[in-house]
């Protein structure tokens, strides 16, 4: 009897033995996992830490490609009376299939380039990048890249071997911009602008000249410098200092070559960055390639030249100039609906950095294109003085010390 009860509590300690062990196995895992649970949630917040100023700035970036027109449909469809002043709604069966088409195949309708692009390896990367929109922009009408032919920009050799200009052409029929007296509000240059490609003309102004070929509207003296001479004017009429850089690179490098313009007007910003340290913005001034439809607008009548910023995304600091870009398209789109077509990020495709690496509050702008006239570039150009001049002026005041009615300079980057 005494050895039936031993053998009784010999398997009652064995079958003991065997839960503890598996409730043990069972504990260690669930502290492993816990622990491993614990070790990826710290990786997560650091990274998410590290990362978060950038993923903030793609998602203001995202909301930033929706243009006023798609919230106010969105609006109209729980607000009925809105619908009677929206012509054209984002959710038309035309906008929505082209948007269904879109995410599904990768394929833009109305860009056939996009369908080459899903066969051939690295074509896709070419294509410009919207980041901010406006009413006025088109996914399908991005900024044109193009070179001109040599014929289009003679290089006439002189004596010394350097590039000669030209023979001064006949007088043209255009108003030069108004003059406006110098303000002593800020002595120190605040603004430089300067063309990279200072010969882009417009075909309106050649007419003398028998020019009648978009491909061919470059010319010595009428060009895209009369434009931001108009700015530079505009700007300084409200009492910020500007510099202009007209250099005539076709004339004055050695061996000019039009690819290598963004090499020739790198030193020229470095010289007046060296030389002002004051200045805060920096716009280098194009005009466009596309058609006349394709860059003009008519707002109270009257027919404005269209407005693309360009950002270079090879500059590893891109995303600040994409911010002051955006800044700039936002204050537009405010003032004056249809000016701008948006803000666009360039990368493999042009020349991908645009000096913009020297500066985060450099940004490249196309202005119209061959088919305008000045007198259109004029107009917006005027508009536009009033945004630098309105951005220019916050920055003053953002940079003056606590207590002051003045600042020193005013930097925006």
């Amino acid at each position: 009897m005494k050895w039936v009860v031993a053998t009784f509590n010999v398997s009652a300690v064995t079958r003991t033995l065997r839960t503890v062990r598996s409730v043990s196995r069972q504990f260690a895992l669930l502290s492993t996992a816990s622990l491993l649970l614990l070790f990826a949630t710290g990786l997560i917040g650091l990274a998410q830490n590290k990362g978060s100023n950038s993923s903030i700035s793609s998602m203001k970036s995202a909301v930033a490609t929706l243009s006023v027109a798609f919230f106010l449909d969105m609006l109209a469809m729980e607000m009925p009376h809105l619908q009677k002043e929206i012509t054209t709604s984002t959710f038309s069966p035309t906008n929505t299939a082209t948007f269904l088409i879109r995410s599904l195949t990768g394929v833009h309708p109305l860009d056939p380039a996009s369908l080459l692009a899903s066969e051939i390896p690295g074509l896709r990367s070419e294509a410009s990048a919207l980041l901010y929109s406006g009413t006025a922009t088109q996914n399908a009408d991005s900024p044109a890249d193009f070179t001109p032919p040599a014929d289009a920009i003679p290089t006439q050799i002189g004596p010394s071997g350097n590039t000669g200009p030209s023979d001064p052409p006949p007088a043209a029929s255009v108003t030069p911009p108004p003059a406006h007296p110098a303000t002593e509000a800020a002595q120190a240059p605040q603004v430089f602008i300067y063309h990279s490609h200072n010969r882009e003309s417009f075909l309106p102004e050649l007419k003398s000249k028998g020019i009648t070929k978009p491909d061919l509207a470059y010319d010595p003296d009428i060009n895209i410098t009369l434009v931001g001479k108009r700015l530079k004017e505009q700007v300084e009429a409200k009492g910020i200092r500007v510099i202009q850089e007209t250099t005539d690179y076709p004339s004055t490098v050695k061996s000019f070559q039009y690819a290598k313009s963004y090499a020739y007007s790198a030193q020229t910003v470095k010289t007046a960055l060296a030389q002002n340290e004051n200045i805060g913005m920096i716009f280098d001034i194009h005009r466009d390639s596309l058609a006349r439809e394709k860059t003009t607008v008519k707002l109270g009548g009257k027919d404005y030249a269209q407005v693309y910023f360009v950002v270079g995304k090879k500059n590893p600091g891109w995303e600040k100039n994409s911010e002051f870009a955006g800044k700039l398209n936002a204050m537009l789109e405010e003032k004056m609906p249809g000016i701008s077509r948006g803000v666009y990020g360039k990368g493999s495709n042009g020349n991908g950095e645009y000096n913009q690496s020297l500066s985060p509050s450099s940004i490249l702008m196309e202005i119209g294109g061959p088919y305008n006239s000045l007198e259109e570039m004029y107009r917006t150009a005027d508009v536009i003085a009033d945004i630098i001049a309105e951005l220019q002026k916050d920055a003053v005041k953002a940079s003056a010390p606590a207590g002051s009615a003045k600042g020193k300079g005013g930097s925006l980057g």
